[in-house]
């Protein structure tokens, strides 16, 4: 399936793909939503380069300059292959120009993909190297890597893990992790890509819940000033236990996600972001449900951060504006306290805090003011 993936991913780069190609790829990408980052990630270096509005032999070339720079290289003329890779049956070398064969240009965005991962793992290793180095030199005490409001950062954790942080959050763990368990503490959000690692299991512990893995991809929201703790699986299988729920374990599968209430007092919607949800025992206070996409683009909404989208689905004020907090550095509050209980839907990219402020204002009646870092909401 991800060979169909990469192959109707790359159609749609090089503009060939049709109306029927386009839509089994967003189906693919439901089906595997572990695969939506880092096919954002391709596709965002793929325009920033442009090679559509330029030749496309022209843009080829500068790749394999930059990969020279990096010293990677393609296997030369000399260099035995076990398959030479053809077009429809025939080498791609016979082919005199991109104009003459559409197919052509399909392959140059294969080929270009492939050099960019390769560029993304090679730079990678470096950092995985200085890490390892660093836990040998280093004294055993307690590690915590911590990121500012408005920023994000990747983590490479020394059993190979990899953690991005969201805006305002920290992750610890002590001298004796990857000895017997891989423990971390959270405070704030992060997506974890855990190795596996059947000897030591992986435990997140984040306020009233811990979350057990051996190998998985996840993603945990656990603010202090939220009013839930959520977990929502990308890729494997996880088990949650919740510290007011001791005897239950409740096991997430793929696009699963769990809603667990901060506080004993506060009481959950049955509806949870504009899809019904199963109510687990009833219970008001923790809810089992999916994931979300976006019906435009499939973003998923709970991980959409990794791709510096700030998107959000039947959302009140309040709980966004929390989120715009972390997200622009700033602080909000409300004069009028139906304001916070607004709903919105939508995703934020590009946009500075007074235009995504001004955009919301098109949904909704309400002013703002702004005076350094902090916003007033009011009527």
């Amino acid at each position: 399936m991800q060979d169909r993936l990469w192959e109707l991913l790359s159609k749609k780069l090089a503009g060939e793909a049709t109306r029927p190609e386009l839509d089994e790829l967003q189906q693919l990408l439901r089906q595997s939503p572990d695969l939506h980052y880092p096919l954002q990630t391709i596709t965002d270096l793929w325009f920033q380069q442009s090679p559509q509005a330029e030749d496309a032999e022209a843009a080829f070339g500068r790749h394999l300059q930059r990969m020279d720079k990096m010293g990677l290289s393609l296997p030369s003329a000399a260099e035995p292959m076990a398959e030479e890779p053809t077009i429809d049956n025939e080498p791609i070398v016979e082919e005199p120009t991109v104009r003459r064969r559409p197919h052509f240009r399909t392959a140059l965005v294969l080929t270009l993909l492939g050099v960019t991962l390769a560029g993304i793992w090679w730079l990678a290793q470096p950092s995985v190297r200085n890490h390892q180095l660093a836990d040998h030199t280093q004294p055993a005490v307690q590690s915590e890597i911590s990121t500012r409001d408005g920023s994000r950062s990747k983590v490479l954790l020394p059993d190979g893990s990899q953690v991005w942080l969201n805006s305002g959050s920290k992750i610890t763990y002590g001298k004796d992790f990857n000895t017997t368990l891989r423990e971390v503490h959270l405070t704030g959000e992060a997506f974890f890509d855990v190795v596996k690692d059947t000897a030591h299991p992986f435990v997140i512990h984040a306020r009233n819940i811990d979350i057990r893995v051996v190998g998985t991809a996840f993603n945990v929201r656990s603010y202090p000033e939220d009013k839930t703790v959520e977990t929502s699986l990308i890729r494997g299988i996880i088990e949650v236990n919740v510290h007011n729920r001791p005897k239950e374990k409740f096991i997430l599968k793929p696009s699963e996600k769990l809603v667990v209430a901060a506080d004993d007092s506060l009481r959950l919607p049955t509806r949870q972001q504009g899809q019904p949800k199963m109510l687990v025992d009833g219970e008001p206070k923790l809810v089992l449900g999916n994931i979300h996409y976006q019906p435009v683009d499939s973003l998923v909404v709970e991980t959409s951060w990794l791709e510096n989208k700030l998107s959000f689905m039947d959302e009140s004020f309040r709980d966004l504006a929390y989120r715009m907090e972390r997200w622009y550095g700033v602080k909000i509050k409300f004069d009028n306290q139906r304001l916070e209980k607004i709903r919105f839907t939508g995703t934020f990219e590009h946009e500075t805090l007074q235009q995504a402020l001004r955009a919301l204002t098109i949904t909704a009646s309400f002013n703002y003011r702004i005076s350094e870092n902090e916003v007033t909401i009011y009527r």
